[in-house]
């Protein structure tokens, strides 16, 4: 009869959770997460910031921001921890390709470049545990006010002594998938 009602593999995925091989209390019926060990939460270490820590994480996501719109690297200086690396993964109709650079040199070279950018960000996600914490937003970006592409932004947050950084950050440069 459960047979019937929940089909082959959902008879198996029933069975697997009666036998308490695996956890199925995930957010999704799709993901199974193995059993936790005691004492630890279900939850993954880090969750959503609270609304505090998350005002605190943005202002520093907006500052770089500012930084790459104003192509200012005394603000970069403040905000990422020094000698960080980027990640650059470029999708164009016929290929796709990533490259890591030195961010600090990358941001040197925006100081000679003559065209206005303009980067925006939106429904930022951010995880945090108190000491890391990870952003990951959608963009757009527009160069002398023409709309040059869309992707998405990850940056890798720590918590120093005197406020939060960006100790990594990669971001994803759409040229195939925007809508304009």
């Amino acid at each position: 009869m459960i047979h019937l009602i929940f089909g082959r593999w959902g008879f198996m995925f029933l069975l697997i959770c009666f036998l308490g091989l695996f956890s199925c209390q995930s957010p999704s019926p799709k993901i199974l997460i193995p059993n936790v060990p005691k004492g630890y939460s279900s939850l993954p270490f880090g969750q959503e910031a609270s609304k505090e820590e998350r005002k605190e994480i943005l202002r520093v996501i907006d500052r770089f921001m500012l930084a790459v719109n104003q192509k200012d690297t005394a603000i970069t200086k403040e905000i990422l921890v020094p000698g960080i690396q980027k990640i650059r993964y470029v999708v164009k109709s016929d290929t796709t390709y990533f490259n890591t650079s030195d961010s600090d040199k990358a941001f040197e070279g925006f100081t000679k470049l003559t065209e206005t950018f303009e980067e925006r960000y939106w429904d930022a996600t951010v995880v945090s545990n108190g000491y890391i914490a990870s952003v990951w937003a959608p963009y757009d970006f527009y160069i002398d006010k023409v709309f040059s592409h869309c992707g998405v932004d990850l940056f890798f947050m720590v918590r120093t002594e005197e406020a939060w950084k960006i100790a990594h950050y990669g971001y994803t440069v759409d040229q195939k998938n925007c809508f304009q």
